[in-house]
């Protein structure tokens, strides 16, 4: 996937399952500061029945970020790919996911020991594998998670960073940590060390629900409630996904944006 030249025109991919039930859709966009776009994301949805997506936002000097994050989505859905659909059990599927982690964060800490250029890479990841009314998702970093229905939305990931475990311990509120000048220093990311601990969730799917992906370029600058009247009040995947972008832009586009919704 390619880097958007603007809030204009971002890059996109949809593929309905086998049931036509399944269905997701992602757009990602560099924003309106940012030289080049360090966001990647990934969707499959198989004939089997199994749909797999992930989002990473990448870290790192000149094209090292986006290095990163395309080497780490790349790597992390080719591992979910082997998923058995005979077996589905929470436990299998959590096995796969989180080899998945471990295969994307070997693949990005090789390269980043491999030239001076690459030192210092690293990605944040937040995906897995969809089947029926699950989904298991891993996390490592600040991307996210939400799960909507009718204007509602929950967060269903924590935050790997700096804010977080301030606003966790209780030395920061969550209306303080939103203008805390280290709200962008991530305390976990793949590809930075030999090894890393992902976090790893069983989300319950139902009719009528939205699972949504970003990276903190949404989540940053555009509230969660904003988030959900957005996507509910949208008449396609991909018009959620555009104004979702548009609003971030609106509110500054400081950073790398991306998106990606997921109906079962």
């Amino acid at each position: 996937m390619h880097p958007a030249d603007s809030c204009a025109a971002g890059t996109s991919v949809k593929r309905s399952g086998k049931s036509d039930r399944m269905k997701a859709y992602g757009k990602t966009d560099k924003g309106l500061i940012r030289a080049n776009n360090q966001d990647t994301f990934r969707i499959d949805i198989a004939e089997n029945g199994l749909g797999f997506l992930v989002l990473c936002d990448g870290m790192g000097g000149a094209r090292a970020g986006n290095i990163a994050s395309d080497r780490a989505a790349e790597r992390f859905l080719e591992q979910i790919k082997t998923a058995d659909p005979a077996q589905t059990d929470t436990d299998s599927l959590a096995q796969t996911v989180e080899q998945a982690v471990v295969c994307a964060n070997t693949e990005v800490f090789q390269l980043s020991q491999s030239s001076p250029a690459y030192n210092g890479m690293g990605t944040t990841l937040v995906g897995g594998i969809c089947v029926d009314d699950r989904v298991i998702l891993a996390n490592v970093g600040d991307s996210r998670a939400y799960l909507m229905e009718g204007g509602k939305i929950a967060q269903m990931t924590s935050d790997h960073s700096l804010v977080a475990e301030m606003v966790r311990s209780g030395r920061l509120t969550p209306e303080e940590a939103q203008t805390y000048p280290g709200r962008n220093l991530i305390t976990r990311a793949v590809g930075v060390d030999s090894g890393v601990e992902a976090d790893l969730y069983e989300i319950t799917i139902h009719d009528g629900q939205t699972l949504l992906l970003c990276s903190d370029g949404l989540s940053g600058l555009v509230h969660d409630t904003e988030i959900a009247v957005i996507v509910a009040e949208a008449a396609s995947q991909e018009e959620a996904c555009n104004k979702l972008i548009s609003r971030a832009c609106e509110a500054g586009g400081n950073d790398n944006i991306t998106v990606v919704l997921y109906t079962k």
